[in-house]
């Protein structure tokens, strides 16, 4: 084995029954691009990419031009929508022009890029911003800036996107700011259909829209990103379907000096396990306090170093080397479920989990047959 044994494996079944589930909320003819943002939230951008494609969505959208290449390369011919992440220089705009992928435009800069840069005619998207004051064009800005895109010989105005402020939560103000942001974006849709320009893909991005009652039905088009990994009706559908390890040394305690300067709470006699994953991995920001070890909790000891993690096994004498140990997910009956995980962190969702496993950690796939399969990771 050239790797360490611990392995983010991920139930791509759960995947496909969001994105149909997704598919039923918004109706068939309604455009569904599914967002893949930071490699598919963390969970693998081409298993995903394959997944919802098969299952109800008509394109991908992206932040990484790495990622939309690599994607084109493995055979997907769906439409990619690539938000702001590089530079409108001419190297960037020869990639979406060689590979057909759909760049964002999102202030006079990029405009200028692409307009220097481009040699054929290109489908294009205009990112306007509502309310997070980060990427796009503002809003009071957004109706002659898409003009001049419109006009433009080289682009095909396709898309117009933005993304909401979105707070966690479900309290009063969230849900007013919200609307606030949505009652905007879909007052400059109404002014652009005044102007005689009709944009095929017009999408306010949150899997929050489509929470909102009857929201998501006066866009053109819904991408969705969080609710492809976990159901929206709070149903049992959840990609993330375990992380694991094993025992990689066991030890007992001996030290009885300088106790006060030790790593964790230590006793004499204390049987403590070693973890081959640590902070580097992203174990500090997903373990829930404890881990499974034979079907038993084991606490984690101390905070995670930058390759290891220490646990305490003193109520398990027969753990050894080699013993698969469960960082989420089921054991032998027992469980660490990723909302206990989230609950520990105080992270707002399962995701939030899952982008914080990085490339050193395994993914492994479940697929429609509950077997894993492997994949060729971009």
């Amino acid at each position: 084995m050239l790797h360490r044994p611990n392995v983010f494996q991920i139930d791509l079944r759960a995947v496909a029954a969001c994105t149909r589930e997704i598919r039923t909320v918004i109706g068939r003819g309604r455009p569904f691009i599914a967002t893949l943002k930071a490699g598919g939230y963390g969970y693998g951008v081409l298993p995903v990419a394959l997944t919802v494609l098969e299952n109800g969505a008509d394109a991908l959208s992206m932040s990484s031009l790495h990622d939309a290449v690599a994607l084109r390369e493995a055979g997907i011919k769906a439409p990619i929508l690539v938000y702001a992440g590089t530079l409108a220089d001419a190297d960037s705009v020869a990639v979406h022009e060689e590979y057909s992928l759909m760049p964002s435009l999102h202030d006079e800069a990029s405009f200028a890029g692409f307009a220097q840069h481009l040699k054929a005619r290109v489908r294009v998207a205009v990112k306007v911003d509502i309310g997070p004051e980060r990427i796009g064009v503002p809003l009071s800005q957004a109706r002659e800036f898409i003009r001049r895109v419109h006009a433009h010989p080289r682009m095909e105005l396709f898309a117009v996107h933005a993304h909401p402020n979105v707070q966690h939560g479900d309290g009063e103000g969230v849900r007013e700011c919200m609307q606030w942001q949505y009652d905007r974006f879909v007052g400059l849709h109404q002014e652009l259909r005044a102007d005689g320009i009709d944009v095929p893909w017009f999408a306010l991005a949150s899997s929050k829209v489509l929470r909102m009652p009857g929201a998501s039905m006066a866009l053109s088009a819904v991408d969705p990103g969080a609710a492809l990994f976990s159901s929206l009706s709070g149903g049992p559908a959840q990609a993330f379907a375990q992380l694991r390890t094993r025992l990689l040394a066991v030890r007992t305690v001996e030290r009885t000096e300088h106790l006060q300067q030790a790593a964790f709470p230590m006793r004499q006699g204390m049987r403590v396990g070693v973890l081959p994953i640590g902070y580097s991995d992203g174990m500090h920001r997903v373990h829930a306090a404890s881990v499974l070890v034979r079907g038993q909790r084991a606490p984690v000891l101390g905070k995670p170093a930058l390759e290891y993690t220490r646990i305490d096994l003193s109520s398990l004498p027969d753990a050894q080397v080699g013993d698969e140990v469960v960082i989420i997910g089921r054991q032998e009956g027992a469980v660490i479920s990723p909302e206990e995980a989230c609950a520990f962190q105080r992270a707002a969702r399962v995701i939030d989990l899952a982008l914080q496993l990085g490339p050193t950690v395994e993914r492994e796939y479940i697929g429609a047959c509950g077997s894993p399969l492997s994949f060729s990771q971009p």
